[in-house]
């Protein structure tokens, strides 16, 4: 655990909440910061997943859930349609965040004209439109009603793989004109008279490193209404340099919340309580840590079945940080024990220098000083560690 700290930097670092203070009491502060973190758990975000009976709807419910099918939690899939009404997946490590397997288009059970009543149309907050081969009326007159709205939705044509598998037989096989001949037939099928071509998202399930299911995550993520961006950042899989860098630009939002929470459990004059909290609230955030970078067993087993790398391979990767499962108060202690702010800066000196500006606040000092400190020297341990598992299962 360590970058090196100094009283300079550390005390840099806490201008804002110098600034937060002088604006407002503590307990006005506070709870505006446990409101921002409570948000971040329960704000709900509803994608749907729709499109023609058989297309694939469940696997993708699967794969951007980070499940393979067979797991007890997988949406059901099956060659015939098994989707007989509406049903949300949370996903297993955001709760908030679910993932509605809507059942295929065009059916009898569920013809066109009335699928977006039958499907509670209103309860979803983005829309994915699935086909397997050519996207036929039923997917325009979904777009068509959809787009009356202003919620957004995307074009995906599946199983992408398979068809690329089958191309490989043709003599002069080229990948990239064969995904652009696919493509372009795709937005053919969509495109109305002096429109432009719609976005097609080219997708596999079982290989989600590979064609667009990066591009497909960052899109959805960056059109997203501001209050819910963080909850799909950090519940995707991480694919590339700037997903990851999104990534650890959410969490640094999210540390200093915490180390705001850490700061009202330390001003409390209760002897061991501020310790207490420290550590129950480091061994929560942590954990998350773990879960939002990818470094925790079902993350590292999903990405091999998805690549084809042993699981002991990427898990090898993983050099600073433990698994999430392997998290608890033992060893928390153990690291703030090696902790560079407590080895380093005199917390006393710290405490004592904030006393002309905001009063007899040094124990909720201390929390904040090693709350903050210790979870960005955290931060910066799992970024290197995702970015190694990363560079694994590309290889």
């Amino acid at each position: 655990m360590g970058n090196n700290v100094t009283k300079a930097n550390v005390s840099a670092e806490f201008e804002d909440l110098k600034r937060d203070l002088n604006q407002g009491s503590v307990p006005e502060v506070a709870d505006k910061y446990k409101k921002c973190l409570n948000e971040m758990h329960d704000l709900p975000l509803n994608i749907a997943v729709t499109g023609d009976s058989g297309a694939g709807k469940s696997s993708f419910v699967n794969a951007i859930r980070g499940v393979t099918d067979d797991d007890d939690e997988a949406a059901e899939v099956g060659v015939v349609e098994t989707t007989m009404q509406p049903k949300g997946y949370p996903h297993p490590k955001f709760p908030n965040m679910k993932i509605w397997d809507l059942p295929g288009i065009g059916t009898p059970q569920f013809k066109a004209a009335e699928y977006l009543k039958q499907v509670n149309f209103e309860t979803y907050d983005v829309f994915i439109i699935v086909t397997s081969d050519r996207f036929t009326e039923n997917a325009a007159l979904l777009a068509k009603e959809i787009g009356r709205t202003t919620k957004k939705f995307y074009f995906i044509r599946s199983k992408i793989d398979l068809s690329i598998e089958g191309e490989k037989r043709k003599k002069n096989f080229n990948k990239e004109k064969t995904l652009e001949t696919i493509r372009n037939y795709c937005q053919g099928c969509l495109q109305s008279p002096g429109e432009p071509p719609a976005r097609v998202f080219l997708i596999s399930s079982w290989k989600v490193q590979e064609y667009d299911f990066p591009l497909l995550q960052e899109t959805i993520a960056a059109e997203l209404p501001e209050h819910q961006k963080d909850i799909l950042t950090l519940a995707v899989h991480i694919f590339s340099e700037n997903e990851l860098m999104k990534k650890k630009e959410a969490m640094k939002s999210y540390i200093k919340k915490v180390a705001w929470v850490s700061f009202t459990c330390g001003i409390v004059p209760i002897p061991g309580l501020s310790m207490a909290c420290d550590v129950g609230i480091l061994v929560n955030a942590l954990r998350k840590f773990c879960r939002v970078f990818g470094l925790d067993d079902r993350s590292l087993r999903f990405l091999a079945r998805q690549t084809g790398k042993e699981y002991e391979e990427l898990k090898s990767a993983i050099k600073k940080t433990p698994l999430a499962n392997t998290i608890n108060r033992d060893l928390v202690l153990s690291f703030l024990s090696k902790s560079s702010v407590w080895a380093t800066v005199s917390l006393v000196e710290l405490g004592l220098d904030f006393i002309p500006a905001i009063g007899s606040v040094f124990g909720g000092v201390s929390s904040y000083a090693v709350t903050y400190n210790f979870l960005n020297s955290f931060l910066d341990n799992a970024v290197e560690d995702a970015r190694n598992i990363q560079a694994k299962f590309l290889k």
